[in-house]
């Protein structure tokens, strides 16, 4: 590449000047002439300022007045979006209300019972749960000492009803509760 630098210089080269090409502008000293004095008279300048105060009032109230019609078509999509969100639940819960009678009519049961290939119970029985015995305080946290109260309280009631109905059982024959079964029998079958 040392062989191909000097094919490309050149020369160097001055810039040339070019000549000032500005218009020649002389100011003359002095004021205007005694009848060129101001061409606007100043009611001229009254009515043009009033003029643009209107104009300008004018596009103020515009921009005002679309404002307000841009919220009234606003509001007035978001009100149909109510109205229909409105019927639509309305329609829903008339079919909920149809739908919840005809579950809770025994007989309707019973037949959707029997499509599904389900039976009536032989046997019904009920299951009597004790009082829970956790309790808590005034804050809802948990309380050991009143949850032990409790658990006390319901032994007392427990030993009362087992007491009574040992009562009762004496009242009678021997051996006998006071529904006349023995006490010692076992179920029947």
């Amino acid at each position: 590449m040392a062989s191909a630098a000097p094919a490309y210089r050149y020369p160097e080269r001055k810039p040339s000047r070019v000549p000032d090409v500005r218009p020649s502008i002389q100011v003359l000293p002095g004021s205007l002439a005694p009848g060129r004095e101001a061409v606007l008279s100043p009611t001229i300048l009254a009515l043009a300022k009033i003029l643009v105060a209107i104009l300008v009032f004018s596009a103020i109230l515009a921009f005002v007045r679309i404002g307000l019609a841009s919220a009234a078509a606003s509001t007035a999509v978001l009100s149909k979006s109510l109205s229909d969100q409105t019927e639509s639940a309305r329609a829903l819960g008339k079919e909920l209300e149809v739908r919840e009678s005809y579950l809770s009519n025994l007989g309707n049961l019973k037949n959707e019972a029997t499509q599904l290939g389900m039976a009536s119970a032989v046997d019904v029985a009920a299951l009597v749960l004790e009082k829970d015995i956790v309790a808590t305080d005034e804050q809802g946290n948990l309380s050991l000492a009143q949850s032990l109260d409790v658990l006390a309280q319901n032994n007392a009631q427990q030993e009362q009803v087992i007491s009574s109905t040992n009562t009762e059982g004496q009242a009678g024959q021997p051996g006998q509760t006071a529904s006349g079964q023995d006490q010692d029998a076992g179920p029947r079958g």
